[in-house]
Parts: structure tokens; C-alpha cells; sequence
């Protein structure tokens, strides 16, 4: 038995089938029934093998399928639930991170307008605070979580961030600031506690003072910024090889700018590191010989930037992505110096104000004007209802407009609400032309507030376009009733919509323009002075 049963395990290792129940040996039949007995025995195994089937696992239904064949993913197949209690914007996050993956210098334009495209349906549904969360969840891990990032690479991600900043407005800008600096304050601490100059936590470090370079370079905020970044790289005297090599990396991104654009500042960055180094140079121990070579050649590049010795050959490598920032279409030929981020606190020594992020919305040439409660919304409401304004939505496309800082301001409170609506776009532009004509002068306020619109990315630009055609037409059909002040504005204000070149109304929509009789606002009969106006109207017009 024992040398049967090693035969049997034999011939299962030598690769055979799975070994079966086998019955035992019965005694040894005649070789005619013998020969009989195995043909049945190897019927029956085939026809019990023919019986058994494979049962496979059954797939739940698709979600909302209704048993029509939908193919849907494996991770959505566990269960409804997980479908239901998605968290708003998990979409929208998903392909922003597909986006920010295959960013590169070749595709910066074709990725930066998907990024608006997704921002586009994003802001109108959490609003531009959440909306610069959720994409600050996305890029910074993008841009700053590999080690080994390229700097081309990351230079793209800044740009992309400077861009959505003048699109979607400043919350975008402040955002990332914030997170950048947290990030840094965090990396840094982790790089010193290790005493690794090279490794994963200071080569992430260096990135973040890298980027944060980059925004300055391109012109998102002022030097003043750069300058409490040094600040804190030197806090409390603090000189270390991990921090000589991240002031190393400021003056090598920043410094061009700095001393064309701010030399005060620039004046200011390069005595306090010059003073932090010299006093690190005289308390070190001679031991620290690594630490003493690396002040050594700060010095020496401080002297050179001083004595204006320095090429700054690095940031040349970026003359591609700037030229994105200065002429991609879209942006529509705005300068991102016109919509630069105040920062009216110390960075990274200071908490951003709550009020920051509502604040640093509007453009940074507009002084912030303080207004006491809810008076000033109530009083433009009861306005717009003195205007015949009835319906809710121009009421809050009335305080929208009225009630903003500066055009770009303007632009930016219409977008908001004009997205709450399908027929937003449409009474925006109405109402846009409702407060045009009603002006004592000619305003050209109300003409850089319809650039704005129509510089914003497709398809809102499109749509606005579309509507100020409509609008226009419908107050040139109505101009025969107008007074002079009226048709004067109006006049001023379809000439400058013709001739802007990011809106282009044709000049043939004067053929919309009614020359016989009608009714006065006043009720008067409009015939007697409507051909006085419609001169007045095509003078100007012309």
C-alpha cells in the first residue's frame, strides 16, 4: 500500500490532473468483463462530466440600465449606493487631475482650455471659493508631489494656475498661495527633522519655492510676496544646507524679475539673506564644512547680483510658456499685470484675513471700498424696481452691475448670476443696455463690462455675443421713442460694440432701426421728433 500511494502522489507532481475520489481496487475480473467493465466506467465519467456546468458569478444590473445591455464600470457595480453619495465636484475633479496629468509645454493651450471648460460648468454650481478648492486639490499635488518634477513642467502648472486666476477671478490665485505655503512650512520642517538635504521632503520643498517663484515671474502678485518668502526660509536665523539651497532657488526664479520690476524689494531680499548668511558664516562650528561651503557660494551669488554679474540663463527656459500667458486666445489679449493678487498681510508669518478671499476677487488697481451691511443692496433693489425692472432675475442682474468695483468686477457678478438660468446670458445684456441709455453721458463703463463678457471662455463668450446682438437690436427698434440723452448713449454704445474687436456687432443691424411713427416715453406722439432722433442716432452711430 505504502509504495501504491507513493506512486499515486508521483504521478499528481509530475504535472498530471487534479487528482479524483477514487473507489478502492476491486479483485481482478477475467480480462473479456474486465475490458467491458472499463468502457462503462469511462461512459460514465463522460456523461458525468457532460453534467456538471460552470456556474459563473452573477453582475448586478447597471445603476438606471433597466436591463438594456449598458456597459458599467466594475467600481460602479457593488452597489447603488456609492453612486448616490458621491460628493459634489468628484467628477469634475477626476478629469481636472486627467487634465493636470499630461500637461506638458506642447499642449499647455489645448489643456488650459479644458481646464476652463470644466471650470465653466464647476463655478456656477459650488461657487468660486469651492471651485478654488477643488482645483487646488488637484494641481498642487500634480504640480508639487513628484520630487523630481521637471521645473518646464512645473512651470506649466503655474502658468495654467495664473491663467484660470484672470479668468475665474482671484480666489483661484489666493488659494494657491495659501496651499503652497502650508505645504512648504510642513516639507520643510519634515527635511530638517530627517537631516537629509537631497532627499524626498527637501527635493518637495525646493518645488514649492520653485512655483511660487514662477507666479511671481509671471507677474501674479508683487515682491513684497518673495520678500517674507526669504523672510521665511531665515526665520528666527535659522541657516541650514536644506534653506541655503531653497534661497539659492528664489533669487535663481525670481530675480530677474525682481530688479527690473521691483527694485525695492529686490534691494530688501538681497540685504536680509546677505546679513543671515554672514552672521550663519561667523557662528558656525568649522566641523560643519558643508554647511560653510554652501553660505560661501551664497555669498559670492549675492555679490555677483549685486554687482550685476548674474545672466539669470535660467528663467530663458520659460520664454515659451510667458509667450502662452501674454497671447493665448484664451485669455483674449488680457495682461495678467492688470489683474494682479493683493496680499495686504505677511506671508507666511501672518494668517490671511477671513475676508481675503471675498475680497481679492476684483482687480488690484480697484481700491476696496468698505459699505455698512446690507443697505447698499436694498437700496440698488428698490432702484431696479423703480425701473420697471420686475422680474427677480434683473433685479439681481441690476445689483450685479451697479453695484460692482470696476468693470472686470462687473463682468465677474453677471457671470455669476447669468449662470443660474438658461435665459441668463439674454436678460444680462438686456439689462446691460437698460443702464446704458439711462446715463447722463456716454459711459464707456458698460463697454468694457461687454468685452469682459465676451472674453469669457467658450461657449459663455458665444452666448453673450449672441445676446448683445438681440439686445442691441431690440433698443435700435425702440430708439424712435427715445429722447435725445437716450439716443445719444445708445448710439455711443452699439459704435463701440462694433468696432471692438472681441464682440464685432455687424453694422448691418442698423436696418432694424424703425423710421415711422411711434410712442413717445412720455406719450407723446414720436413721429414729430422721432426723425430728429434717428438722425441724432446714425450721426453718431457713424
Amino acid at each position: 500500500q505504502a509504495s501504491d500511494c507513493s506512486s499515486k502522489w508521483q504521478t499528481m507532481s509530475d504535472g498530471g490532473d487534479e487528482p479524483e475520489f477514487e473507489e478502492p481496487e476491486e479483485p481482478e475480473e477475467p480480462e473479456e468483463e474486465k475490458g467491458g467493465a472499463d468502457e462503462a466506467t469511462a461512459k460514465g465519467s463522460t456523461e458525468g462530466r457532460k453534467r456538471r456546468k460552470v456556474v459563473k458569478p452573477e453582475v448586478p444590473p447597471a445603476r438606471g440600465a433597466g436591463g438594456s445591455g449598458t456597459y458599467l464600470p466594475p467600481h460602479l457595480r457593488a452597489g447603488n449606493s456609492a453612486v448616490g453619495l458621491a460628493e459634489p465636484g468628484a467628477q469634475e475633479k477626476r478629469h481636472l487631475r486627467g487634465i493636470l496629468n499630461r500637461v506638458s509645454e506642447g499642449n499647455l493651450d489645448p489643456s488650459g482650455r479644458e481646464l476652463a471648460a470644466v471650470l465653466n460648468k464647476l463655478v456656477p454650481e459650488v461657487g468660486l471659493k469651492n471651485a478654488a478648492e477643488v482645483l487646488g486639490d488637484v494641481l498642487l499635488p500634480a504640480a508639487l508631489g513628484d520630487p523630481n518634477m521637471s521645473v518646464l513642467v512645473l512651470g506649466c502648472h503655474a502658468a495654467l494656475c495664473v491663467a484660470v486666476h484672470v479668468l475665474f477671478g482671484a480666489a483661484f490665485g489666493a488659494t494657491a498661495l495659501v496651499r503652497v505655503g502650508a505645504h512648504l512650512r510642513q516639507r520643510l520642517a519634515d527635511g530638517e527633522a530627517s537631516a537629509e538635504a537631497i532627499g524626498e521632503d527637501a527635493r518637495i520643498a525646493k518645488n514649492c519655492v520653485t512655483f511660487v517663484s514662477l507666479l511671481f515671474s509671471f507677474g501674479l502678485f508683487g515682491g513684497s510676496v518673495m520678500f517674507d518668502l526669504v523672510c521665511f526660509v531665515f526665520e528666527g536665523g535659522q541657516v541650514s544646507e536644506i534653506r541655503v539651497d531653497l534661497a539659492l532657488t528664489i533669487l535663481r526664479y525670481s530675480g530677474r524679475m525682481l530688479r527690473s520690476q521691483c527694485p525695492k524689494d529686490f534691494k530688501e531680499v538681497l540685504t536680509f539673506v546677505s546679513n543671515a548668511a554672514s552672521g550663519a558664516r561667523i557662528t558656525e562650528a568649522p566641523e560643519n564644512a558643508e554647511i560653510r561651503t554652501r553660505v560661501d557660494y551664497l555669498l559670492r551669488e549675492l555679490q555677483d547680483l549685486k554687482n550685476n554679474k548674474v545672466s539669470f540663463s535660467a528663467m530663458d527656459r520659460f520664454d515659451m510658456t510667458r509667450n502662452w500667458l501674454q497671447n493665448a486666445p484664451l485669455l483674449g489679449r488680457k495682461k495678467v499685470s492688470d489683474h494682479q493678487l493683493p496680499v495686504p498681510f505677511r506671508y507666511l508669518a501672518e494668517e490671511p484675513p477671513a475676508s481675503w478671499f471675498a475680497t481679492s476677487t476684483t482687480s488690484s488697481r480697484t481700491k476696496q471700498r468698505r459699505v455698512g451691511g446690507a443697505a447698499v443692496p436694498d437700496a440698488l433693489r428698490a432702484a431696479a424696481v423703480a425701473q420697471r425692472l420686475s422680474t427677480e432675475l434683473r433685479q439681481n442682474l441690476f445689483v450685479a452691475l451697479v453695484g460692482a468695483e470696476d468693470f472686470e468686477h462687473a463682468s465677474m457678478r453677471l457671470m455669476q448670476v447669468a449662470a443660474t438660468t438658461k435665459a441668463g446670458p439674454t436678460e444680462a445684456c438686456l439689462v446691460l443696455f437698460h443702464c446704458a441709455v439711462r446715463e447722463k453721458v456716454p459711459n464707456p463703463f458698460y463697454e468694457h463690462v461687454a468685452d469682459a463678457l465676451c472674453g469669457k471662455p467658450s461657449p459663455w463668450g458665444v452666448r453673450f455675443r449672441h445676446a448683445l446682438k438681440r439686445a442691441a437690436v431690440q433698443h435700435l427698434q425702440q430708439a424712435g421713442g427715445y429722447g435725445v440723452r437716450a439716443t445719444v448713449n445708445l448710439a455711443q454704445l452699439c459704435a463701440a460694440l462694433i468696432v471692438a474687436p472681441g464682440i464685432g456687432l455687424p453694422l448691418a443691424m442698423v436696418r432694424f432701426v424703425r423710421f415711422g411713427g411711434g410712442v413717445a416715453d412720455d406719450g407723446a406722439d414720436a413721429g414729430s421728433r422721432g426723425g430728429d432722433n434717428l438722425g441724432i442716432l446714425l450721426r453718431h452711430l457713424v
